[in-house]
């Protein structure tokens, strides 16, 4: 058996992956060449008990390689890969028999009028959801990480690199590709790195002054 972990929500997929390991005897990470990794898998294991062998972030196509070698053939040990972007269903269907399970970002509701706001550059209702969330009790740092994960995930979509991001965020998301360019969100981005910075370091950094420096972009 061949499993395929992908998605972007890396507590859950390594929770997942835990809990899998549970159900075998031995675990083992593969760090030698991929074509090496066919023989071995023939091989019953040493003491006889269920054997897992873990692919760590394969390249993909080396991976679809490897899976389409063992097509067909009898396996003495089962084989996970992890992988910590999104897979598209291109590649997904290239790994013909594996159990997938894809393990999306969980973003409460209550923060997308802060984060629709923010990219259409309305200025006071993005201040206005700020100061809101921060009086519900969500602190400054879960803020820069949304403020991250709404621009990263603009500039996949601007890349067509979708894979991974639900279906209703990508097409909110279209909406905004020509009005940011490449570069607006690389800066936007760099100031949220350089809060994110001054926030570990204990120093005062207003989100208002942040919010403010990224809808005027």
């Amino acid at each position: 058996m061949i499993f395929v972990f992908h998605g972007p929500n890396q507590s859950k997929l390594r929770n997942e992956f835990v809990n899998l390991k549970k159900g075998y005897e031995d675990v083992k990470f593969w760090e030698e060449e991929l074509v090496d990794l066919v023989g071995y898998l023939s091989l019953q294991s040493l003491f006889g008990g269920r054997e897992l062998v873990v692919l760590e972030n394969p390249k993909v196509a080396d991976a679809v390689k490897f899976s389409k070698k063992i097509e067909g053939k009898r396996l003495e040990k089962d084989v996970v890969m992890l992988f910590s972007e999104g897979l598209n269903r291109q590649k997904l269907a290239k790994f013909k028999d594996a159990n997938i399970r894809e393990f999306r970002d969980d973003i409460p509701k209550n923060v997308f009028p802060l984060l629709d706001a923010i990219l259409a550059r309305q200025k006071q209702k993005a201040l206005s959801e700020t100061r809101r969330l921060l009086s519900q009790g969500n602190d400054l740092g879960y803020l820069l990480k949304m403020f991250s994960w709404q621009l990263r995930n603009l500039a996949r979509v601007k890349g067509g690199v979708t894979a991974g991001i639900n279906p209703y965020v990508v097409k909110k998301l279209s909406r905004f590709k020509k009005s940011w360019s490449d570069a607006n969100i690389q800066e936007a981005l760099s100031l949220i790195l350089k809060a994110d910075l001054k926030l570990k370091k204990g120093k005062k950094n207003p989100v208002e002054f942040l919010v403010d420096k990224i809808t005027s972009l």
